[in-house]
C-alpha cells in the first residue's frame, strides 16, 4: 500500500512540475530587437518552411484587429511547414509596458519582434521598397525565402490560407 501512495504521489508531482513548467514558458514572453542582419537570416534560413512575415504595431487599430486570425493561423498551420514572425513597429523601449501586454492578452502563440532598424526607411526598403510603409503589411516568403506575396492592410484568416495554400500545393 505504502508503495502505491509512493508512486500516487510521484505522479502528482511530475503532473504539477509540468503544468507549471507549461505556465511559466508561456508567461515568458520574449520581444528581441530585430536588425537588417537578424531579418535577412530570418528570411533566408527557412528550413522548409514558409514565412508569413506580419508588420504591426500596438496602437495600428486594424493590425491589432487582424492579430486574432494569425494566432488562429499560427495554431492551425504548427504542423504544416509555415513559421508566422510579427515585427512590431511600436519603440524598442515599448516592448514591456505595451507589446508583451497586448501579445498575452491574445495569448499569441508566434515569435515576435520590435522594430530595431536605425530608420524605419531601412525595414521599409528591405521589405518592399514600393512599399509606403502602412500597416499592418504581411509579406510572405516561400520555403527558400524568396519573397512570394505582400499585402498592406488588414487581411482576414481565409485570405491567407488561401495563399498560404498556393504556396504549398506547388
Amino acid at each position: 500500500m505504502k508503495n502505491i501512495s509512493y508512486s500516487i504521489g510521484l505522479l502528482l508531482i511530475c503532473i504539477l512540475l509540468t503544468i507549471s513548467d507549461n505556465y511559466s514558458q508561456q508567461n515568458q514572453l520574449k520581444v528581441e530587437t530585430i536588425d537588417k542582419i537578424k531579418l535577412e537570416k530570418l528570411i533566408k534560413e527557412r528550413n522548409g518552411k514558409v514565412l508569413l512575415l506580419n508588420l504591426w504595431a500596438t496602437w495600428c487599430v486594424p493590425c491589432r484587429e487582424e492579430f486574432p486570425d494569425l494566432v488562429k493561423l499560427s495554431a492551425n498551420f504548427k504542423n504544416k511547414n509555415l513559421e508566422v514572425v510579427g515585427i512590431s513597429i511600436d519603440y524598442p523601449e515599448e516592448v514591456n509596458s505595451k507589446i508583451i501586454p497586448f501579445l498575452k492578452k491574445l495569448n499569441v502563440n508566434f515569435k515576435n519582434y520590435v522594430n530595431g532598424f536605425e530608420k524605419d526607411e531601412q525595414l521599409i526598403d528591405m521589405i518592399d521598397a514600393k512599399w509606403n510603409g502602412a500597416l499592418p503589411a504581411t509579406v510572405i516568403y516561400d520555403e527558400k525565402g524568396k519573397k512570394v506575396a505582400f499585402f498592406e492592410g488588414k487581411k482576414s484568416y481565409d485570405e491567407f490560407v488561401k495563399q498560404i495554400n498556393l504556396l504549398q500545393n506547388k
